[in-house]
């Protein structure tokens, strides 16, 4: 979709709340009216899009907690960096528990996600630069929005606090999902969630224990 004053370029993640404003010259327009992206603003897309894309289910509003609860110091030998140690722990989502890693490096510039109650954010960006197009070609229509990260908010701090939840097999302090074929269960409840009074901010809490 484009931004209706720029025509700049702007992707919304699902269930972005909006507010239909018009059709015309095979365009619909609206409103962005939560979440972290373009909020406020008029964007447009061509109207055979906007009647894919656009749905009138909106996202459950609740206080949901995903649980993150640290287990071994393991080691991989990764296709991409070799030997690795890694902080392995379980993610608790929709009733299933997840592998996930905590960490893969070691040099004092990354460490785990401490313990604490974090907040988990709606969706910044795309990370499609990020290389983990590779999980969809190997899982070939079974792994959906690869490039769908969700920061972390952690516990005392203000936003972005550069942790995300995302698909993949190494950590730099991020929660990754380790177990591939299960990273559309995270993703599905994450991205139609949202806790209350945050306008669109925010998908959930995060509770992490040793």
């Amino acid at each position: 979709m484009r931004l209706k004053s720029t025509g700049d370029r702007y992707s919304l993640c699902e269930y972005t709340k909006v507010g239909m404003i018009r059709d015309e010259d095979d365009r619909t327009y609206f409103r962005v009216l939560d979440g972290p992206i373009a909020k406020g603003k008029v964007v447009w897309m061509n109207s055979s899009d906007a009647k894919y894309f656009l749905q009138r289910t909106p996202a459950a509003v609740s206080m949901e907690t995903l649980r993150v609860t640290y287990s071994r110091m393991g080691e991989e030998d990764s296709p991409f960096k070799g030997h690795l140690r890694q902080q392995w722990a379980t993610l608790s989502v929709a009733g299933q528990n997840v592998t996930v890693t905590l960490n893969s490096v070691w040099n004092g510039v990354f460490t785990p996600v401490p313990p604490g109650l974090h907040r988990i954010m709606t969706p910044d960006y795309s990370h499609a630069k990020t290389s983990t197009e590779g999980y969809r070609n190997k899982y070939p229509g079974k792994i959906k929005a690869n490039d769908v990260w969700f920061p972390i908010e952690l516990e005392g701090s203000t936003g972005n606090s550069s942790r995300y939840i995302h698909i993949g097999h190494l950590s730099e302090g991020c929660v990754t999902v380790h177990d591939i074929a299960r990273w559309n269960i995270v993703y599905n409840f994450l991205i139609a969630h949202r806790l209350p009074n945050t306008e669109g901010r925010y998908a959930a809490l995060l509770e992490v224990t040793k």
